[in-house]
C-alpha cells in the first residue's frame, strides 16, 4: 500500500501497554510491516507528526490529559489526507457517530481486533486514492492554466463549443473581437453575442460539421464589429471526439484582413494598370487611327477625281483601317469592362452576352430581374464580370454549349450571378483538355468577394452560381482600410 518498499510508518496513541501489543501483534500476523511510533501525551503525539508524515494514525478514544477526539483536531489541521482510526473498548454507538462526523476514517473495538488489519487496509488504500485523484486534479488544473494561458496568447481567436453551439472555451483574441467579457460570453451561443448576419451561416456550418464529422477548413468571413468596421477572418471546425461521437467543435479563428487589403492592392494595381492601358488605346491610339481614317477618306474622294485607278486600294486600305479602329476599341473595353458611369455592371454583362453571341455564333442572354441592384465598388463589379467572362468562354470553347444564359439579382441582403448552359457538362469539358487556372481563378475572386460559388451540373449543362453579400461588394476599399 505504501510507495517504495520500505515499512509503512504509523502512530499509535495508546496508554496500555498491553492494548499496544495486542495491536502491534494483529497487524503483523496479517503481514503488514509497520515501523511503530508510540506516544502518550500530546506533545510526543505532536513530535511525531512534526517529522517524517506517518501513514495512519491509530488512536485510543480516551487517554488520561489527552483524548482522541483532540488527536484528531490536531492531525485534522496539520495532515488532513492522513487516515486516523479510533481503537478503543469505551467507544459506544454514539460517541463512535461523533467521531466520524469530526473527521475519523474508521473505528475498531478493543474486543474485535481481528477486524483491524482490514479497516487498516481499506483506510490506506482509499487515502492512496484520494492522494492519486489530488494529484491528478493538480495536474488537469496545472494543464489547465498552461492551455489557458497559452491560447489567450496567440493572436489566433480559438473557441469551443458543445453540440447546442453553445461555446465552452474561449481566449482572449475573440473576447477583444467581440468587446466582451468571458462571463457573458461563455454558455451562450454566437447568434446571442454576436448580431452579425454571417454568424447564422457560421453556426449552420458548425452544425454540419457537428452532423458529418468531418472537419472543415479555410473558409473565409467578413465580420462586422460593433462599430461598423469590417475584418476578414479565416475559419476552421475540427469536431471533438467522446468515444467516437461527436461532442463539440474545437473553432480556431485567424484574421486575414492585412492579406485580404494586400491582395486587393495587388488586384486593385493590376486594374487601373489595365484601365489606364484601355483609356491610352482609346484616346491615343484610337483617336489617331480615327483621324487618319478621316484623312483616307479625303484623299479618297481627291484621288477618285485624279487617279481613279488607285481607289480600289484606297478603299482596302480605309476597310483594314476601320477594322483595326474597332479592335482597338474592343481591347479598349476589355481592360476596362465595367464604366460606373455608363451603365455598370449590368450594361457590361449585357455587351458580354453580345459579344459572345457574335464570337462563338450562339444564343446568350442576359437577364437582370429582381429588385434594383445597388451602386457596387468598381473593383467587386470587375471581380463579378471577369467570373462571368470565364464561364461564359469555358462555356462556348470547351463545353460545346448552344445556349448561355448569364442572370444577376440581389436576393434579400445577397448577390447572386449565375451562368448556365446547356453544353457537354463542367466534368466532360475538362475530361478533354488540361485542366487550367480558370475554375481555381474564379473561386479565388468569389473568396474576395467575401462569397461562395458552386458549380453545378444539371443534365445537361453547366449552372455556376456566385452568392456574396451585397454590403461587403457596396464597400469602398477606402473605406475599408479605415474601418480596419
Amino acid at each position: 500500500m505504501k510507495k517504495g518498499t520500505g515499512p509503512l510508518r504509523f502512530v499509535l496513541l495508546e496508554d496500555d501497554p498491553n492494548d499496544v501489543e495486542l495491536i502491534q501483534l494483529q497487524l503483523a500476523k496479517d503481514g503488514i510491516a509497520v515501523e511503530w511510533r508510540h506516544v502518550v501525551a500530546e506533545r510526543d503525539f505532536r513530535e511525531a507528526l512534526a517529522g517524517a508524515p506517518p501513514d495512519l494514525v491509530l488512536a485510543d478514544y480516551t487517554l488520561p490529559g489527552f483524548d482522541g477526539l483532540a488527536a484528531l483536531r490536531i492531525l485534522l489541521q496539520h495532515s488532513p489526507d492522513i487516515p486516523f482510526i479510533f481503537v478503543s473498548g469505551s467507544l459506544g454507538e454514539e460517541r463512535a457517530i461523533e467521531a466520524l462526523k469530526s473527521g475519523a476514517t474508521d473505528y475498531v473495538l478493543k474486543d474485535r481486533l481481528q477486524r483491524l488489519p482490514a479497516v487498516v487496509m481499506r483506510a490506506l488504500m482509499e487515502a492512496r486514492e484520494r492522494r492519486e485523484r489530488r494529484e491528478a486534479e493538480a495536474a488537469l488544473e496545472e494543464q489547465r492554466v498552461l492551455l489557458s494561458t497559452l491560447i489567450d496568447s496567440l493572436p489566433e481567436i480559438i473557441y469551443a463549443v458543445d453540440t447546442g453551439n453553445r461555446v465552452q472555451v474561449v481566449n482572449k483574441a475573440l473576447l477583444d473581437t467581440l468587446s466582451r467579457r468571458r462571463d457573458q460570453v461563455l454558455g451562450r451561443t454566437l447568434a446571442e453575442i454576436s448580431s452579425d448576419e454571417n454568424v447564422a451561416d457560421i453556426e449552420a456550418q458548425a452544425a454540419t460539421t457537428m452532423r458529418t464529422g468531418r472537419a472543415l477548413t479555410d473558409q473565409e468571413r467578413a465580420w462586422i464589429s460593433a462599430d461598423g468596421s469590417v475584418r476578414w477572418f479565416n475559419f476552421t471546425h475540427v469536431p471533438l471526439r467522446d468515444h467516437g461521437t461527436v461532442s463539440g467543435l474545437v473553432c480556431t479563428v485567424q484574421e486575414v484582413t492585412t492579406r485580404r487589403e494586400l491582395e486587393q492592392e495587388i488586384l486593385e494595381i493590376s486594374n487601373r494598370e489595365q484601365r489606364r492601358l484601355g483609356s491610352d488605346l482609346h484616346d491615343g491610339l484610337g483617336q489617331e487611327l480615327t483621324g487618319l481614317s478621316l484623312l483616307l477618306k479625303g484623299l479618297e474622294v481627291q484621288l477618285s477625281r485624279e487617279a481613279p485607278q488607285y481607289t480600289s486600294q484606297i478603299t482596302k486600305i480605309t476597310d483594314l483601317l476601320a477594322h483595326a479602329i474597332q479592335s482597338t476599341r474592343s481591347l479598349a473595353r476589355g481592360l476596362a469592362p465595367v464604366n460606373l458611369e455608363r451603365g455598370g455592371l449590368p450594361e457590361a454583362l449585357k455587351h458580354l452576352a453580345a459579344r459572345c453571341t457574335d464570337m462563338y455564333s450562339l444564343q446568350c442572354t442576359f437577364g437582370n430581374g429582381g429588385p434594383k441592384l445597388p451602386d457596387l465598388e468598381e473593383g467587386a463589379a470587375t471581380h463579378l464580370y471577369r467570373i462571368a467572362q470565364e464561364a461564359t468562354t469555358n462555356a462556348a470553347r470547351y463545353a460545346r454549349a448552344k445556349t448561355i444564359a448569364i442572370d444577376l439579382r440581389s436576393t434579400g441582403r445577397k448577390l447572386q450571378l449565375s451562368i448556365a448552359d446547356d453544353g457537354i457538362g463542367l466534368s466532360a469539358g475538362l475530361a478533354q483538355r488540361r485542366p487550367g487556372m480558370g475554375l481555381k481563378i474564379m473561386e479565388y475572386r468569389a473568396r474576395m468577394l467575401g462569397g461562395t460559388i458552386n458549380f453545378e451540373e444539371p443534365n445537361p449543362g453547366t449552372r455556376i452560381v456566385l452568392s456574396a453579400p451585397l454590403h461587403l461588394l457596396r464597400q469602398s476599399k477606402d473605406k475599408l482600410r479605415r474601418a480596419v
